[in-house]
This record gives C-alpha cells, sequence and structure tokens, in this order.
C-alpha cells in the first residue's frame, strides 16, 4: 500500500496557475498584438540559459560530481538555476540522489513512475510533504550552496524578472516581454525538466541495462539540454555526459568539456567505450537466452554459444582497455620525467602499437564470432 502524502498547495498553485495563466495570456497577447521577435528571442535566451543551468549545475555538476568547477562557474549556474523555480540546488540534489538510489521504489523514489507517468511528470511536486534534505553532505560544506539554499527564491525572482523588465522598457513592450519571457519560459522550463522525471522512464529504448525504467529517447535530448539519453545516465550516473556518441545531441556536454579549454571545468569523468560496449553486448545476451524456448533441442547448444561468444568480447574488451590504459599511464609517467619525445619514448610508442593492433585485430575477430552466435539465437528466437 503506497502512503499518501499532504497536498503542498503552494507548489500546487504555482504550477497550476502558472500553466493556466499562459494557457489565457497567450492567446489574448497573440489576437490582440501578435508575436514580436524580441519576444520570442529572450524566451529563447532565457529559456536556454536557465535550463543549461539545471541541466550542467544541479544535476550534472552538484548532484553527480560528474565534473568539476571553478567557483565564477558554479556561481553562475546557481544564479540561474534559482530562476527555474525547481528550489535550491541542495534540496534538488537531495530529491535526485534519493531518485537514484531508490529508483522505481513507489515509497522511497521521490518520483517514481510506477506510480504513473504524471505522478512521475509532476504531480509529485504537488503531493508536497516536507522530504528530509539527505545525503548532501558534501554540498552543505559549500558556502555558496548554502548561500543559494538561504536565498534562492528572491534570486530566482530577480534573474527571472530584471531582464525581462529592462528589455521591455526598453523596448516599449513590458506586457509582451512578461508574457513571453517570464510566464511561458517559467512553465516551459518546469516541463521540460519534467520531461526527464516521466517520459525518459516511459518511452524509449534500453540499450545498457534494464535493471530501471530509464529509457534513451533521442526525441526528449532538444527539449532537455541533452538529458534524453536516460538509460544510459542510469547505468553511469557519474558520467559528465549524457549522450556519450559524438553525434548524440547533449550541449551541456559540449558546454562541460569547452570549459575545460578555458580552465573553468575540470576532472571531467567518463565511461569508456569499452565499458559500454560491454553492457551493451551482456543485455543482448539477455534478452536473446530469454527468447530461446527451452523445449527446442538447439537451444541449449545456441546458449552456450552465447555465452562463449559473450566471454571472448568480454576478453577481447578488457584486454584492449588495459592496452589503452597502460599507454595512458605510461606517457604521463615519461612525460613527467620529461623523457617523452627521446629516442627510447619512440621505440616503446612503437611497441605500444603494435600490441594496440594486436588487441583490436582480437576484437574484431570477437566482434565478428559475436555477431554469427547472436544471427543463429535470433533466428532460432523467431522459429
Amino acid at each position: 500500500m503506497i502512503k499518501r502524502t499532504p497536498r503542498s498547495w503552494l507548489n500546487t498553485l504555482f504550477l497550476l496557475g502558472t500553466l493556466v495563466l499562459a494557457l489565457v495570456l497567450v492567446p489574448w497577447k497573440l489576437a490582440t498584438q501578435g508575436l514580436r521577435w524580441s519576444e520570442v528571442g529572450m524566451f529563447l535566451v532565457m529559456y536556454t540559459a536557465i535550463g543549461l543551468a539545471i541541466t550542467i549545475g544541479y544535476h550534472r555538476l552538484f548532484s553527480h560530481r560528474a565534473f568539476q568547477a571553478a567557483w565564477p562557474a558554479r556561481l553562475a549556474v546557481l544564479l540561474l538555476g534559482a530562476a527555474a523555480f525547481q528550489n535550491s540546488a541542495i534540496a534538488w540534489c537531495s530529491d535526485h540522489r534519493h531518485h537514484h538510489r531508490f529508483v522505481d521504489d513507489p515509497e522511497r523514489d521521490p518520483y517514481p513512475v510506477r506510480r504513473g507517468f504524471w505522478y512521475a511528470h509532476w504531480l509529485w511536486v504537488m503531493a508536497g510533504g516536507e522530504r528530509p534534505v539527505e545525503g548532501v553532505g558534501d554540498l552543505l560544506r559549500d558556502p555558496l550552496l548554502r548561500w543559494q539554499r538561504r536565498h534562492h527564491f528572491w534570486i530566482g525572482g530577480a534573474v527571472a524578472a530584471l531582464p525581462v523588465v529592462a528589455v521591455g522598457l526598453l523596448t516599449g513592450n513590458l506586457v509582451g516581454q512578461l508574457v513571453m519571457g517570464l510566464l511561458v519560459r517559467i512553465v516551459a522550463t518546469h516541463h521540460s525538466t519534467f520531461l526527464v522525471n516521466s517520459a525518459a522512464h516511459w518511452f524509449g529504448r534500453q540499450p545498457y541495462t534494464d535493471a530501471n525504467s530509464a529509457r534513451d529517447n533521442a526525441l526528449l535530448a532538444p527539449f532537455t539540454f541533452g538529458e534524453g539519453y536516460h538509460n544510459f545516465h542510469h547505468m553511469w550516473q557519474w558520467d559528465y555526459r549524457n549522450g556519450p556518441r559524438w553525434y548524440q545531441w547533449d550541449p551541456a556536454k559540449w558546454l562541460i568539456a569547452a570549459g575545460a579549454w578555458v580552465g573553468l571545468t575540470w576532472g571531467l569523468r567518463r565511461v569508456s567505450a569499452t565499458e559500454m560496449q560491454r553492457a551493451r553486448v551482456a543485455l543482448e545476451a539477455k534478452r536473446l537466452a530469454s527468447r530461446l524456448a527451452p523445449a527446442l533441442p538447439e537451444a541449449l547448444e545456441v546458449r552456450t554459444a552465447l555465452v562463449t561468444a559473450q566471454a571472448r568480447m568480454d576478453a577481447a574488451l578488457t584486454a584492449l582497455q588495459a592496452c589503452l590504459d597502460a599507454w595512458c599511464s605510461k606517457k604521463a609517467d615519461w612525460e613527467r620525467k620529461g623523457q617523452a619525445r627521446t629516442e627510447s619514448w619512440r621505440r616503446v610508442r612503437a611497441e605500444w602499437r603494435v600490441q594496440r593492433a594486436r588487441t583490436r585485430r582480437d576484437l574484431r575477430e570477437a566482434w565478428a564470432a559475436w555477431k554469427r552466435a547472436r544471427l543463429v539465437a535470433r533466428r532460432l528466437a523467431l522459429a
């Protein structure tokens, strides 16, 4: 039996009130004033800046410690993040860390999708009940975060309203800017964030893990500033990326990486490509084995071939990663000693390249064996 929590009327009035006002005022504004490019520009600037602050700051930096950042960058995401009106960074991170720790648990996950799409989307905010701030001792030691926690509502109000009011007065269009740059922006920011809690646990693929409801959905990425690859995120929540492939839309990872070039960010954590491939193969092997009917005489033989091919892939991926790690360690050591680019260094590098070519060849052969075993298993599963 799921325990009912008291309703937060403040949250309910704010979420429903802003939505209803937007639904009423936007048609009125369009009918009476039309739409100006300055209004569209203000909406996009504020929506993008504040959405990225939540994604980069509240989520990846503070919740998951996926990277480290200099104080100007931390201050910027705290100021802009407050304008999302999603509580302080400390409270937000407490809820989010609970979500990852107890994902899909209808009692302990703050926004479990098992209680329904709309509950995970925004009803959990309205359900209220004072949730304890736990598991954020590291954040409570940061004076910037403690300051933002004390004043987040006033900070958010100032950051959200002042640019909009200033542009509105300068252009003689205060009402239009307030409707589009403030009201509609608040609603859009709320629901783009909420989509990660609801749609990213409801629609999409699970290429890395089926241990929880999180799913990869590229269609969500543009609306969530790169947070659409949620199955990957729940598998490796400490990775600073959400879309790990270079072509996957994730502006947050690009900005974090760009920050590293100028010294604003450092210590970017990322899972290796070999570990990602290992997880994909393991999950596919599990799914194929479950689809093979035990009554079929060939099932046991095909399962054995799958296990053998998967083990070979694991060994080849492990060997390649060990080769890459060993070279990175050796290269760093030689550079530290000032021996890089010497004749002996070039000889060691040539030897390593031979070893790398050998491990890559073994991986290609293991991959070919895996594809053959997978093809046989698929055919038998469809028989």
